[in-house]
């Protein structure tokens, strides 16, 4: 039975696109639905509809193409951007695949290709039997790849096309909302100032680094995340960073050793809108271990991951590189990798004290398994890079059949199925039905602080 896809939104590079085209040549009838300016600049009007109306009949809309053109596969980036939720909902029971790419988990050289959803809805939360733990997976190997260069500078650049884009056809679509936090002066004037302080950043991040590293002392790293980071606001029992900054860092000052040091490292990509130096220091003061806390905002992260005591983490890929060195981790929102065998099971507040490192054979069948199935070599940037993807993406879409109606997007989950709000659980607790409550609940510090 023949497919039939239909393209929301992407990331802001041309993947899309060449996506599109490549399916369009192997006979799959491509629709494409453009919600703003910067959509319209990369993919073009090329089988392509303007949506002109608001998020909150989104949803319909898109249903309605789905029936009217026989949509058989939706493929959209990153399932938590709120026009894309309500698409997901509106088309539940119509016999429908739903695929959604996002960065890699694991990366450079991967992107995430999963059917249903990421991350908090990644299929691979809820599947009680993927063996992770089983020794036997081991035969399969991990899979080859053809190394993609690095494109940052490529990857800005495309973020400002798409923004001044949206900007420039602000009248042909009147209603939309970006689903980022901050209006474009306000990205750019903060990423300017940040850009003209980066290399006296860095310089200060990495001399710390050494220090911490060479003088032996136990210390703890907590990897920041972006506040329009949709894992935060939806995978994790804070609304925002500055929640979970104040969250650990009481923690720490409660529970931690006395000699005990805690390394804030600010995210690569943060645009300095909150000054989180200042926060940290703030907090940090308040708790009484001003002395024995820093921010940092560059340096070798995997040195410094390296030489940590322990990693603490809401669901960030850090975590992955924590794991894949051998250090303790502890989640404290939804994250694939939460699992028996690979992250501390108690409560943030005895971590300090009793982190466990990970289990070397589980996180290498882990791995294994994440890259089959979650994941395909390419990148959305550089033209050899998209043009692996676009192969690998073609693949894993044609290795499954059209959906069944009797199936519908049923392995879609609904966002009340997840427990991201009420304090998240690691998904072996899960499907184990282990009787402890969240870990947010367990710690003695204010939970959530909400």
């Amino acid at each position: 039975m023949n497919r039939a896809f239909l393209f929301l939104q992407g990331n802001s590079s041309h993947f899309f696109l060449a996506l599109g085209r490549a399916l369009a040549d192997r006979g799959h009838p491509v629709k494409r639905i453009n919600v703003c300016g910067g959509d319209r600049y990369f993919w073009g009007t090329w089988s392509a509809v303007d949506y002109r109306g608001t998020q909150s009949d989104f949803g319909a809309h898109v249903r309605d193409l789905v029936v009217a053109e026989d949509i058989s596969d939706i493929v959209l980036h990153n399932d938590c951007r709120p026009l894309h939720r309500d698409a997901i909902e509106a088309i539940r029971d119509l016999a429908c695949r739903v695929w959604v790419f996002e960065e890699g988990y694991i990366r450079p050289h991967w992107l995430t290709l999963e059917e249903g959803g990421i991350n908090g809805h990644s299929p691979l939360l809820r599947d009680p039997h993927g063996s992770f733990g089983d020794r036997d997976c081991a035969a399969s190997g991990e899979p080859g790849y053809v190394p993609v260069a690095s494109a940052m500078r490529r990857r800005v650049l495309y973020d400002f096309q798409w923004q001044i884009w949206n900007y420039l056809q602000w009248l042909r679509y009147p209603k939309y909302r970006t689903h980022r936090p901050f209006p474009i002066w306000a990205e750019y004037a903060t990423w300017t100032r940040r850009l003209v302080t980066l290399p006296l950043r860095r310089r200060q991040a990495v001399k710390i680094i050494e220090q911490r590293v060479a003088s032996g002392d136990e210390f703890f790293v907590f990897p920041m995340q972006l506040d329009s980071d949709s894992q935060v606001r939806l995978h994790s029992s804070h609304n925002n960073m500055t929640e979970a900054l104040e969250y650990v860092i009481r923690s720490f000052a409660s529970h931690a050793s006395g000699t005990a040091r805690l390394v804030v490292k600010a995210h690569p990509l943060d645009n300095g809108w909150t000054n989180f130096r200042r926060r940290t220091r703030e907090i940090a003061d308040r708790c009484g271990v001003s002395g024995r806390v820093d921010y940092i905002d560059g340096g070798d992260l995997q040195m410094l991951v390296r030489g940590a005591r322990g990693v603490v983490t809401l669901n960030s890929t850090v975590g992955l590189i924590a794991l894949d060195l051998g250090r303790p981790l502890i989640c404290l929102g939804k994250a694939i990798f939460d699992r028996p065998g690979l992250t501390f099971r108690g409560a943030l507040d005895d971590f300090w004290l009793n982190a466990t490192t990970p289990d070397k054979d589980v996180f290498a069948n882990f791995r294994r398994q994440l890259l089959r199935r979650s994941m395909i070599n390419g990148d959305y940037y550089t033209p050899a890079g998209i043009q692996l993807a676009v192969t690998n993406a073609i693949a894993r879409f044609e290795s499954v059949g059209r959906a069944s109606a009797e199936i519908g997007t049923s392995n879609v989950p609904r966002d009340a199925e997840s427990p991201e709000h009420g304090g998240p659980r690691g998904v072996a607790d899960e499907i184990q039905g282990n009787a402890a409550g969240p870990r947010s609940q367990q710690v003695g510090v204010s939970a959530g602080l909400r």
